[in-house]
C-alpha cells in the first residue's frame, strides 16, 4: 500500500506535510518525502488528509450494544434490576457473537482499531472480533459471593483458560487474553487472590474496575477496615500483575502512590461516568504524579455509542471545566491517551505510533469538511472539531478494514438483521417472565 501526500502524525504528536507512507507486511516500512514504491497493490491519495494512530477503547463491554438505550431514565438498580439482568440473562452465544460484530462495525467507522473488552460468552466474543478483523484483549469480568467456591470452577475461569489455550500460540496476536475480574464489590477474598495468582502464573494483565462510585469505594472501606479498593487489591497481591482499571474517579492519595509504584493504568470513561453520575475523575493530577491514562467508551447501555472521538474530545473539555484550568488536558496529552498509551496498557509494544518498524493500525481522517477549516492547529482540530463521520479510512496490521462507509470484513446486512431480531426475541422473553 502506498498513501501519496499526506499529513502524519509522528511518534511526537507533530503533523508532518507532505509524506509519503509504504505499508507493507503489516507494518510501515517507510515514510518521507521521497519515498516511493513499484507496483504497489493499493494508492491512496492523501490531499487534505491526515494520517495518524488508530484508537484503543480501553474499557468496553462490546456486545451490549444490543442493550442500547434499554431502561433509560431509571434509578441504577431497577435499570439493573429490572432490565439490564433480565436481558444479559436471556443472551447467548450466539446473541454476544453479532453484538460483538455490531460494536466492531461502529468501532472501525470510528476510527478504533483495538479494545479492551470485558464480559460473558467470551470464546463468541473473541471469534466475532478476530473475524472482523481488529485487536482485542479479551476478558471474563469473573465475580462470586459463595467464600467458599472454587474459582477454577467458575464457567468465566474455565472460558478464560480456554482463551488462552486458543489464542495464545496465533501469530498474528491481534486477540490477547487478560484477567478479569469484576471488582471489589463482586468478590471474595479468595476469588481475588485466585486471580491475582493465575495472572502472575501466566503473565496477564488484571482488568477489574475500581472506584466507580463513591457509594463502591466507601463501602468498601467499611467492609475492609478502612481499605479502600485499589488498597484492598494490593493486599491481596493483584497489583503485582499489571492492572487496567477502569474509572478510577474516586482513589485516594495512597491510591495513587499505590497505582504508579505499579505501574497500573487508569482507563478513563467520561461519557459513562457523566452520564450515571459517577464523577469526573482527576486525569491531570494522575498523569502529573506517573500514572498512565488511556481512555474507553465502557459499554453502549452506559454511554449509549462506542466512538473514542468523543471521549477524548469530552475528556479534555470535562476536564478543563471541573478543575476551571483551560490548560488541562491538551490535545496532543489526550491523543496520547487513546493512542500509543492505550497500546502500552495491552501490551502491545509495537503498536499505537506511525513509525518505520512498527504495526500499521492507523486511520485516515478527511480534513477537507468545513469544521476542519482553517487548519492553525491540526490536533485542537482532531480533538475539538473532528467527527467519528470524518475517518475516510481504517487500518489494522496493514489490512483495510473499514473505507469510505463501507466495511470490508463484515457484512453489514447481515449482521444488522440479526442483531434485530435477536433484540426483538430477548425482550418478548423478557416479557414472558
Amino acid at each position: 500500500m502506498l498513501i501519496k501526500d499526506i499529513t502524519v502524525l509522528n511518534s511526537n504528536m507533530e503533523p508532518l506535510e507532505h509524506r509519503n507512507v509504504v505499508v507493507k507486511d503489516g507494518r510501515f516500512d517507510s515514510i518521507g518525502v521521497d519515498v516511493v514504491e513499484k507496483d504497489p497493490e493499493m494508492v491512496i491519495d492523501g490531499k487534505n488528509k491526515l494520517l495518524m494512530p488508530g484508537f484503543y477503547n480501553t474499557h468496553c463491554h462490546v456486545p451490549m450494544t444490543l442493550t442500547r438505550g434499554l431502561g433509560e431514565g431509571l434509578s441504577l438498580n431497577d435499570w439493573l434490576t429490572k432490565k439490564m439482568f433480565p436481558f444479559e440473562g436471556n443472551m447467548t452465544e450466539e446473541d454476544c457473537y453479532y453484538g460483538a460484530l455490531l460494536g466492531a462495525m461502529e468501532l472501525m467507522a470510528g476510527g478504533c482499531v483495538s479494545i479492551s473488552d470485558m464480559y460473558f460468552h467470551v470464546q463468541d466474543i473473541a471469534r466475532a472480533l478476530y473475524d472482523a478483523g481488529m485487536k482485542a484483549n479479551i476478558c471474563h469480568g469473573l465475580s462470586s459471593s459463595d467464600p467458599h467456591e472454587r474459582p477454577e470452577s467458575l464457567k468465566g475461569w474455565r472460558n478464560t483458560v480456554s482463551l488462552l489455550n486458543e489464542y495464545r500460540d496465533k501469530k498474528d496476536g491481534r486477540i490477547r487474553i487478560d484477567m478479569g475480574l469484576h471488582a471489589e464489590y463482586t468478590s471474595t477474598d479468595n476469588l481475588v487472590q485466585a486471580v491475582a495468582a493465575f495472572a502472575k502464573e501466566q503473565g496477564l494483565t488484571v482488568h477489574t474496575h475500581i472506584s466507580e462510585t463513591k457509594k463502591e469505594h466507601e463501602e468498601c472501606k467499611l467492609r475492609h477496615g478502612g481499605l479502600t479498593p485499589v488498597q484492598y487489591f494490593y493486599e491481596r497481591g493483584m497489583f503485582e500483575n499489571p492492572v487496567l482499571a477502569a474509572h478510577c474517579v474516586w482513589l485516594e492519595e495512597r491510591d495513587k502512590e499505590i497505582m504508579r509504584e505499579r505501574k497500573a493504568t487508569v482507563s478513563h470513561c467520561i461519557s459513562s461516568n457523566l452520564k450515571l453520575g459517577s464523577g469526573v475523575a482527576p486525569i491531570s493530577s494522575y498523569l502529573d504524579e506517573g500514572i498512565r491514562v488511556v481512555v474507553a467508551t465502557d459499554g453502549a447501555a452506559s454511554n449509549n455509542n462506542l466512538n473514542v472521538m468523543e471521549e477524548i474530545h469530552l475528556a479534555s473539555l470535562a476536564a478543563k471545566g471541573a478543575f476551571l484550568d483551560p490548560t488541562l488536558l491538551p490535545p496532543q496529552t489526550v491523543l496520547e491517551m487513546a493512542t500509543v498509551n492505550g497500546a502500552e496498557a495491552q501490551g502491545r509494544e509495537d503498536c499505537g505510533v506511525i513509525e518505520t518498524g512498527k504495526k500499521a493500525d492507523f486511520i485516515i481522517l478527511d480534513l477537507d469538511k468545513p469544521h476542519l477549516i482553517p487548519k492553525h492547529d491540526i490536533l485542537a482540530n482532531v480533538v475539538y472539531s473532528a467527527q467519528a463521520s470524518d475517518i475516510y479510512m481504517t487500518v489494522i496490521d496493514g489490512r483495510v478494514v473499514y473505507k469510505e462507509g463501507e466495511f470490508l470484513t463484515i457484512d453489514r446486512e447481515r449482521v444488522q438483521y440479526e442483531a434485530d431480531r435477536r433484540v426483538k426475541r430477548i425482550c418478548s422473553q423478557m416479557q414472558g417472565m
